[in-house]
């Protein structure tokens, strides 16, 4: 399991781009930078996604930016590794427009509903026709576009793209943004962008989306839609509710707190009161006097990082829905640098019902043995498989010792299938180590 981080620097006295990879350990798992790109036109405003998320299988990532061709134009460029090989040679995905500053802020996210991994890249251009959102996809071997995913004679602001849930079975890219003060979404289905819906209207200021995937880990989690909104007064964070674009939940929970804004988030595997709103998100709070981190996580919304310095731009990762990353901007060392912080979540059972859960695993893994009581809580046995990072059915269980000494390390989940009511089921984190 593991994740990439990418950002921009002038180390080099212009614009590069670079990237970092960390491993799931208990701690600091983050390796040394690598470089994407490094050439002498400036590249800015990097995105990354993961590809090959099946575990154990090396995963691989895509890296999408924008390079500064002249004051109006520019270029959207990618390049690919897989974790522990160098980055590839940069592509040109597409070109855009850009007028007065505006940045074309790339985007992207992979679908993997076939044999074969599906990147989209999405970015904004605005030039004499309006503003719009374009889009390429690589599948097998080649790049397909650009086309055109929105047009709007308004501004289109922080344009997110994350993965969306088409059914029951196959994902999609999901695509929010900010027109007017309003937040809008389109999904591709079925071959074509579909129509703009707005997101929980308000005639309030709503502003700053971002998308929190939809994962299959190993059961239904999102999609969600966060964003920051004047709506209640003051400027706090919202967010839809699990699968619907109406608002679910206010998360940050301090009323009249401050300005809280810049809102990112991701699926997490916790511990919560409401089952259905297993997220973990972060955002920017000036609500102590400067710019600080604040995160809502395992309960009320508590601060990753209150540091006197000036810190800005989270952004949020889950590591096998059982660690979770926090990674911003601060100015506490006289420059611009990057820092993190991370949280572990803890064990759920799935439950037909909203209820708070228990942190203690059920089973516990010594000497390479998987020990399972009787049907947790019940006295009898009870068919149980254990299931992958990915979801994915690795073995059958039994109760008593289950030898699992032939698995790779990593994060499991033992799910126990109860004959009377599969909504009753229970799922529980299996962590085998060596």
């Amino acid at each position: 399991m593991t994740t990439c981080l990418v950002w921009q620097t002038n180390r080099n006295g212009n614009w590069d781009i670079y990237a970092k990879f960390c491993e799931m350990m208990n701690g600091n798992g983050w390796g040394a930078d690598d470089s994407v790109s490094t050439g002498p036109a400036d590249d800015v405003n990097p995105a990354v996604a993961a590809g090959n998320e099946q575990w154990p299988n090396d995963p691989s990532f895509w890296c999408v930016w924008e390079r500064r061709e002249s004051p109006v134009t520019g270029g959207i460029w990618s390049s690919f590794a897989t974790f522990g090989q160098d980055w590839g040679t940069p592509v040109q995905v597409g070109g855009y427009i850009h007028t007065g500053g505006d940045s074309a802020e790339p985007r992207v996210i992979v679908i993997s509903n076939t044999d074969v991994d599906t990147a989209w890249v999405t970015w904004t251009s605005h030039d004499t026709d309006g503003w719009h959102i374009q889009c390429a996809y690589h599948a097998g071997d080649s790049w397909y576009g650009p086309s055109y995913a929105v047009n709007s004679p308004d501004p289109i602001r922080h344009a997110r793209l994350g993965r969306g849930l088409d059914d029951t079975y196959h994902d999609c890219p999901l695509l929010v943004w900010e027109t007017e003060g309003d937040i809008h979404y389109t999904e591709y289905v079925d071959g074509s962008w579909q129509s703009p819906q707005e997101v929980a209207h308000s005639d309030s200021l709503d502003r700053n989306p971002d998308v929190l995937s939809y994962c299959w880990i190993p059961f239904g989690l999102g999609p969600w839609i966060t964003w920051e909104s004047t709506r209640d007064g003051d400027t706090a964070i919202y967010g839809t509710a699990m699968d619907t674009f109406s608002i679910g939940r206010r998360w940050c929970d301090s009323a009249a707190a401050g300005n809280n804004y810049a809102p990112c988030g991701t699926p997490a595997l916790y511990t919560a009161s409401d089952w259905a709103e297993l997220a973990a998100i972060a955002w920017a709070t000036d609500r102590e006097g400067n710019s600080d981190i604040c995160a809502r996580t395992l309960s009320d919304d508590a601060y990753v990082d209150n540091d006197p310095a000036t810190d800005i731009n989270p952004t949020l990762t889950t590591m096998g829905m059982t660690q979770n990353w926090c990674v911003w901007q601060s100015d506490r060392s006289g420059n611009w640098d990057l820092y993190g912080s991370y949280v572990y979540c803890v064990g759920v059972e799935e439950s037909g019902k909203p209820q708070a859960t228990s942190s203690k695993l059920a089973q516990t893994v010594v000497r390479g043995v998987l020990c399972l009581p009787l049907a947790w809580g019940v006295e009898r046995e009870a068919s149980s498989v254990l299931l992958n990072i990915s979801g994915r059915k690795v073995m059958d269980l039994h109760a008593g010792p289950n030898d699992v000494s032939g698995l790779a390390p990593g994060v499991y989940f033992a799910r126990e299938e109860r004959e009377e009511s599969r909504e009753e089921s229970g799922v529980r984190k299996v962590v085998i180590q060596r």
